[in-house]
């Protein structure tokens, strides 16, 4: 991936040290694409939103080296498992190997307003087309990321895809390849997420652990948790007296209760949470099959 990378702008975080078993990375502060985009979302300003989609896209298309010719090797005929490839080889835009992990939420942005590309374990070492992952990483934002809070009213995914020339056709292959991949990674446990259940440690017990720095940025995200619970109570008592348009004020109480969940939840995916939900999201509301 690295020599793919023609953007000085992007980088990856330094290797620590690194076993048999594990990688440890340096420390990186930043937020990421994804995040910039749910904030957008949050604020309700589709300009930025839009922005925010734009830039992703540019990065995938304008920061790493691409081939043409797609073609079906034997490393990545698996994924492509009764995918119609033909408009992939005709007009498809790839990058040299399969960078499938190169999502909004892997790609954070720092104070300096540099890239930072986090979690890229996920690299076929063959040719893929560029805008499947770009499909992958919005159908997952819009499906099993956030789509309860009905971003798919704020800016609907089918518009969304039509502005970057992704037609329904298109993302119905690309939703079969996606489906393969999940197929591929976990067998027949496509229903659950629990084996990638990762135990968090709560803010407040890491205390003891963590120098003065640390200490005081703990002490400001816990602040911050406060605050957030303290915005939420208050918009619920608001909504209730009803000083406000109601169902404008509750959703920015779902979104603030989802972030406190976020913060504060031990597990970092919700245990029957459903890996191919983004997939039939997609399905059921772009697209008919047959």
């Amino acid at each position: 991936m690295k020599e793919s990378i023609i953007d000085s702008r992007i980088s990856q975080p330094k290797i620590i040290e690194k076993n048999a078993h594990q990688i440890f990375f340096e420390f990186i502060e930043g937020k990421s694409l994804e995040r910039l985009l749910f904030e957008a979302f949050l604020d309700r300003n589709k300009q930025h939103y839009l922005q925010c989609i734009d830039c992703y896209h540019d990065l995938l298309h304008g920061s790493f080296r691409t081939v043409k010719g797609f073609k079906i090797t034997p490393d990545n005929h698996i994924f492509l498992k009764d995918v119609e490839t033909g408009f992939i080889e005709q007009e498809g835009v790839c990058f040299p190997h399969g960078f499938l992990d190169l999502v909004m939420d892997n790609i954070l942005v720092t104070k300096d307003e540099q890239y930072c590309c986090i979690d890229y374990e996920w690299i076929i070492t063959s040719p893929f087309p560029i805008d499947f992952v770009f499909f992958r990483s919005l159908s997952t934002f819009y499906g099993f990321r956030y789509g309860e809070f009905n971003v798919e009213g704020f800016v609907p995914f089918a518009d969304l895809m039509n502005r970057f020339g992704i037609a329904s056709y298109h993302l119905e292959q690309y939703a079969r390849i996606e489906e393969n991949f999940q197929s591929y990674i976990v067998g027949d446990r496509l229903y659950n997420r629990s084996r990638y259940l990762k135990k968090r440690i709560l803010l407040s017990d890491l205390m003891p652990c963590a120098d003065g720095t640390y200490q005081s940025r703990i002490r400001a995200y816990e602040e911050k948790i406060t605050q957030l619970q303290h915005d939420s109570e208050r918009g619920h008592t608001v909504a209730h007296e009803g000083k406000v348009q109601i169902d404008n004020l509750l959703e920015q109480i779902r979104a603030k209760d989802n972030m406190i969940d976020l913060l504060r939840n031990s597990y970092s995916m919700k245990i029957g949470k459903t890996i191919l939900y983004p997939i039939r999201y997609i399905k059921s509301r772009f697209f008919r099959t047959n």
